[in-house]
C-alpha cells in the first residue's frame, strides 16, 4: 500500500484543482456513513488531519447563503439517509481509482482525454496515494447509473444520480472505520 502523508495528498489532489471538484475528508461518528457524509457535504465537519481540502465554491454568493451548496438534498433522518443512500452504488477499490482517475479529466470521461495512456500511469499513481489515505478495508460508493451495474470508469459514464443544484455530477464517497472522503465533480455549464 502507498504511504501518504500531508505532502503526498496535497500533490496528489493536484489534477483535480483543474475541473469544479470538490475534496474534502471528515471524521466517521455514526454507525451510519451517510450522516457522515451528508456533514462533509454541508461544511459541518474539518479534516481530522487538516490536510489540503478543495473547495471551488467558497466565497460564490450561493455559497455563503448555504455553507452546503452545491450539494442539495443532503438527509437529516434514518429515512432521508436510506434514501439518500439508495441512490449510491457500492463499487470495488478497482474501479473506485479509475472513478477518481476520471473525476480528474477535463470532461469526466477519458476516452475524450487527450493523451491520456501518456498520462494514465501517474494519474492512477495519484489516485493510489488518495485511496491509501483510507485503508484496505474502506468501501466505496457512486453515485454513476448504468443501469444498475457496476460502471466501467474508463468507459464513458452515460448516467449519474445527481446530489447537487446541477443536472450532472460525479462522485465518489469512501467510508472507512474513521473516516468519510467525498470527491465530487460537477458540470456547472
Amino acid at each position: 500500500m502507498t504511504h501518504v502523508n500531508s505532502g503526498a495528498w496535497a500533490e496528489a489532489l493536484a489534477p483535480y484543482e483543474l475541473r469544479y471538484t470538490f475534496v474534502t475528508v471528515g471524521p466517521r461518528r455514526h454507525d451510519d456513513w451517510a450522516f457522515d457524509a451528508a456533514a462533509v457535504m454541508a461544511r459541518e465537519v474539518t479534516d481530522p488531519k487538516g490536510w489540503k481540502r478543495l473547495e471551488p465554491a467558497e466565497g460564490e454568493e450561493e455559497w455563503l447563503e448555504d455553507r452546503s451548496y452545491p450539494f442539495a438534498g443532503l438527509p437529516r433522518d434514518a429515512e432521508q439517509a436510506s434514501a439518500w443512500r439508495s441512490r449510491l452504488m457500492a463499487i470495488p477499490d478497482t474501479e473506485a481509482k479509475k472513478l477518481l482517475v476520471a473525476l480528474s479529466t477535463n470532461w469526466l470521461d477519458v476516452t475524450q482525454e487527450r493523451d491520456f495512456e501518456s498520462r494514465k500511469a501517474d494519474l492512477e499513481r495519484r489516485a493510489s496515494v488518495v485511496l491509501s489515505r483510507f485503508g484496505a478495508s474502506s468501501s466505496f460508493y457512486t453515485n454513476t447509473n448504468e443501469n444498475g451495474e457496476v460502471p466501467d470508469c474508463y468507459a464513458p459514464i452515460t448516467g449519474c444520480n445527481p446530489f447537487s443544484v446541477h443536472g450532472w455530477d460525479i462522485g465518489l464517497i469512501v467510508v472507512s472505520d474513521t473516516e468519510v472522503g467525498v470527491f465530487w465533480s460537477f458540470d456547472a455549464t
